[in-house]
């Protein structure tokens, strides 16, 4: 055998290996390597490079996992993806209703302008029988079970809990029952939220 296929037999196995070694090395944060240092926040390996890797992981995956202060972030109030609604604090992880004073003239004109047009929730039969328009609004919000939700016990509007109101869930898109985000068309804008927010925090009077 002559010296060139000599030097390529020794070569071969080592650059084969050093090929292998390769495989699952990575610098993309979201490797395996890494997320498993995530998971416990342990390094990924006895190696420096990988228990760095690993490390880094766990603190990853230490700040994906929380929400922040569940007794007052009001994003978060009492638990994670426990949203007051607009107008609203968190305090001691419970939503509380701030002074401000609504009257239910200016909800009306904004459940007119947006809700009872269109045949939505107006005319002869309007959508899931709620009728928004001036005269029957009241009536058919306050203390009036939802009947998109089975169980009976949630109420359009409850007076003083606007954060258990579904009427509000509706308009915010959270915690619904069934169907779409009130109205479908465009959101309403968190001031506008906020004024019936701010009605119901009151007592929800006519």
């Amino acid at each position: 055998m002559n010296r060139w296929n000599k030097l390529w037999l020794i070569t071969l196995p080592c650059a084969v290996a050093l090929g292998f070694a390769g495989v699952g090395c990575s610098d993309n944060p979201d490797d395996g390597s890494g997320g498993s240092g995530g998971e416990g926040g342990s390094p990924a390996s006895s190696s420096s490079s990988s228990g760095m890797g690993g490390s880094g992981g766990g603190a990853g995956g230490a700040g994906g996992g929380g929400c922040g202060d569940t007794m007052t972030d009001a994003m978060n109030c009492g638990a994670c993806g426990n949203e007051c609604a607009p107008g609203q604090t968190c305090a001691g992880g419970v939503c509380t209703c701030g002074s401000a004073s609504v009257a239910f003239a200016d909800v009306q004109t904004l459940l007119t302008a947006s809700c009872a047009v269109g045949g939505c929730h107006s005319g002869a039969a309007p959508k899931q029988g709620l009728d928004l328009t001036s005269a029957n609004a009241h009536a058919a919000l306050v203390n009036v079970a939802a009947d998109q939700c089975a169980d009976g016990t949630r109420m359009r509007v409850k007076p003083g809990e606007p954060s258990e109101s579904y009427l509000i869930d509706k308009m915010m898109n959270v915690d619904k029952c069934a169907g779409n985000r009130m109205p479908p068309s465009i959101a309403l804008s968190d001031d506008k939220i906020q004024t019936v927010s701010d009605w119901i925090c009151g007592g929800a009077m006519p």
